[in-house]
């Protein structure tokens, strides 16, 4: 079968994680997988062993309120590739809420369905927060879906609140799909710390400068090498987490910042797995830099920002080792308890089940693209 796989923006390694999970396994059971994303050249030039299309979503005008569909309602008439295709699926992720915005996408995916009589599936989507305006949106748009994925408890109940909907499956993330990394079991004295900006919800800067200076005090006081690493680095017209590492590192103590490194290099995804497996330990405020140290035999802490990072350390059992991004009290606590790390083996083993858990998602979604 031939296989679509729309709104797919690999230029970080967590958007990355999710596309070429669910890619994977399409193509592990014999399918042509293919990839619609903006930023079409630089994709391309980064992955070039995988096909991409550009989407719809990238033109010039999309999203002036009337001229924007029909636009896109002529360019989806008139494609023929896309007529080659015998499912959609929209790429995991979080954009389903009202931050990003998601009406253009829901209403292609619906052209697909209306003009080609497609297959489409919305896959492991965390949904929300949304305003009234976007839950009219997704109620309007979500009946043409075949499945529609939602990758925790906030987002189920946000749907239910909203439906009842009969084609809606609660799932895990899709990252969890990967094959998992052999660590190197060796101490390094090593630790990543992920970082971002985050202005929505009337975040502070500040104190999430502060909170990242307590893990840095706390694994420098243990004379371990402190590196800034992300998910999101290395491209300047992308969003790069290494400009706020850089305004964390100038604010530290001199004698700290003598151990501590700013790792703002470009890398694929399988190039930032694998440097994963050199540490001892991750930090991470992106969730996806999480989900792969721990796919890749190094335990890390989650600082969230959205939803999803909770929600993701809810369903693993490890809401200890999970913080809000303005978490103002003292984490020494949760710190040595992260350090000694007591519950290693019973955490790696709710990993693996939550790995099966995915992959029976994935083939139920499988098993209903096959039937005619």
């Amino acid at each position: 079968m031939k296989i679509l796989i729309e709104n797919a923006v690999p230029l970080n390694n967590g958007d990355a994680a999710l596309i070429f999970a669910l890619g994977n396994k399409f193509e592990k059971e014999g399918n042509e997988v293919t990839y619609s994303t903006t930023h079409f050249e630089k994709v391309q030039k980064k992955y070039p062993n995988n096909n991409w299309n550009k989407t719809f979503i990238s033109l010039r005008g999309i999203n002036k309120p009337i001229f924007g569909f029909l636009l896109l309602l002529v360019q989806v008439l008139f494609s023929k590739k896309h007529r080659k295709y015998d499912a959609i699926v929209s790429a995991p992720g979080g954009y389903i809420n009202s931050y990003y915005g998601f009406k253009r996408k829901m209403q292609l995916m619906m052209l697909y369905k209306k003009l080609f009589h497609k297959k489409i599936y919305m896959y492991s989507q965390s949904v929300g927060p949304l305003s009234s305006e976007d839950e009219k949106i997704l109620q309007k748009y979500i009946h043409y879906f075949d499945l529609f994925y939602v990758r925790d408890d906030v987002s189920k109940k946000r749907m239910d609140d909203l439906g009842p909907f009969d084609n809606v499956v609660q799932t895990k993330d899709a990252a969890f799909l990967l094959d998992k990394k052999t660590h190197l079991n060796k101490s390094k004295n090593k630790i990543a710390i992920s970082v971002r900006e985050w202005s929505h919800d009337d975040r502070s800067e500040e104190q999430y400068k502060s909170l990242i200076y307590q893990f840095i005090k706390f694994f420098n006081d243990k004379k371990y090498e402190i590196h800034f690493l992300s998910t999101c680095q290395g491209d300047s017209s992308y969003v790069d987490d290494a400009l706020m590492a850089k305004k964390i590192y100038d604010e530290l103590p001199i004698d700290i910042q003598q151990n501590v490194q700013i790792d703002s290099e470009s890398y694929t995804l399988d190039e930032l797995r694998t440097k994963l497996t050199e540490f001892d330990y991750v930090v991470g405020t992106r969730l996806h830099m999480c989900i792969l140290s721990w796919l890749s035999g190094t335990p890390a802490f989650n600082i969230s920002y959205e939803e999803k990072g909770k929600e993701c350390y809810h369903y693993m059992n490890i809401n200890h080792y999970s913080v809000d991004y303005n978490f103002e009290n003292d984490l020494t606590g949760s710190l040595q308890a992260f350090y000694a790390l007591e519950d290693r083996e019973s955490i790696f083993k709710r990993v693996d089940a939550i790995q099966k858990e995915a992959i029976e998602h994935f083939n139920y979604m499988y098993t209903n693209i096959r039937k005619n």
